[in-house]
């Protein structure tokens, strides 16, 4: 072996080491429980509650994120994240309008089905006891609100809208590791304001970690939506709060 080959070999193997030290991340998928609040309305002046109107409860539905650290200088770490929001909801309504259906009274079927995509490039402000990172998040809306009224004696009422958007979000994370135990204290989140448009989320959770770096989170998780026109005549002023519990690799 030349000496050449000799140096190329101990390059290799001292890069591999230090990646191996430092190259890292976090898998996480969970399960959130969230329930809605707040108003919406599309193409008309009046608003439908989502509760009491769109007759929408309590539902669970999946979320994942999974953290990709790296030791190459200047260039951020990555986030990818995703949520899904579903809800349905079946009764009576009274004058009730939305897009074509209008002043209707009669039996109402409705349903959301709304997905959140996150890319979010983010750098490790401190990385010890107390951990901080920052950053921006591009996250894409991806949604569908349908309606359909059957009036008594009037022919079936039936409107759609569908709703997708790239918003630009603030990012940040604080997390408090408690000395001498596998517990940590958690809170992240993004957030944007501008014009009549105001979007955050956040989350506050605990985890324990078992062995290996796999353990649980539990939490509380919360996301508000307001917009004036979030697409083609679609306003909202949403919320969707309630606890989640996730498995999690820290690797």
């Amino acid at each position: 072996m030349t000496k050449l080959q000799k140096l190329g070999y101990l390059a290799l193997l001292s890069t591999t080491v230090v990646f191996a030290d430092t190259i890292g991340g976090e898998i996480s998928l969970g399960i959130y429980s969230h329930s809605p609040s707040g108003y919406t309305s599309y193409e008309t002046t009046s608003s439908v509650d989502l509760e009491d109107d769109l007759k929408w409860s309590t539902e669970q539905d999946m979320m994942f994120k999974a953290y990709i650290e790296h030791p190459l200088p200047f260039l951020p770490n990555i986030k990818l994240g995703f949520a899904n929001l579903s809800h349905d909801g079946k009764g009576s309504v009274t004058a009730f309008s939305w897009g074509d259906i209008i002043n209707i009274n009669g039996d109402l079927d409705s349903a959301l089905d709304m997905q959140m995509y996150d890319v979010t490039a983010y750098y490790e402000l401190l990385d010890n006891t107390i951990e901080v990172d920052a950053g921006i998040t591009l996250r894409y809306l991806d949604g569908t609100i349908d309606v359909t009224v059957t009036p008594l004696l009037s022919p079936t009422e039936h409107e759609i809208v569908d709703f997708n958007t790239l918003v630009p979000m603030l990012y940040g994370k604080a997390k408090f590791n408690i000395p001498t135990t596998d517990i940590s204290l958690q809170f992240e989140g993004n957030a944007i304001s501008y014009e009549d448009t105001t979007f955050y989320d956040y989350e506050i959770s605990a985890r324990y970690t078992f062995t290996m770096g796999l353990g649980i989170e539990a939490g509380y998780k919360a996301l508000h939506l307001d917009s004036e026109d979030l697409e083609n005549g679609l306003s909202t002023d949403m919320d969707f709060k309630g606890p989640y519990a996730s498995l999690v690799w820290d690797f």
